[in-house]
C-alpha cells in the first residue's frame, strides 16, 4: 500500500480502493507528509491491526 500512496503503483484491489481514498484524503489535511514501508516482521502490532481494518471493509463492501 504505501508504494500506492506514493503514487508509484496503481490500486487495482477493488476493496483497497476505499481505504486508498480515505487514506489520501486524510494525507491532504497535513501540509508535509511521508510513507514508509515497514516490514511485517518488524511491527506485528500494525499487521495484526491493518488486517482487522482491511477484513472489516472488504465486509462491508459486501453488504
Amino acid at each position: 500500500m504505501v508504494r500506492q500512496l506514493k503514487g508509484e503503483y496503481k490500486v487495482k484491489n477493488e476493496g483497497l480502493i476505499p481505504l486508498y481514498q480515505e487514506a489520501m484524503r486524510s494525507a491532504r489535511r497535513f501540509s508535509s507528509i511521508s510513507f514508509t514501508h515497514i516490514p511485517r516482521a518488524k511491527n506485528r502490532r500494525a499487521d495484526k491491526l491493518v488486517n482487522r481494518a482491511v477484513d472489516e471493509a472488504l465486509a462491508h463492501c459486501r453488504l
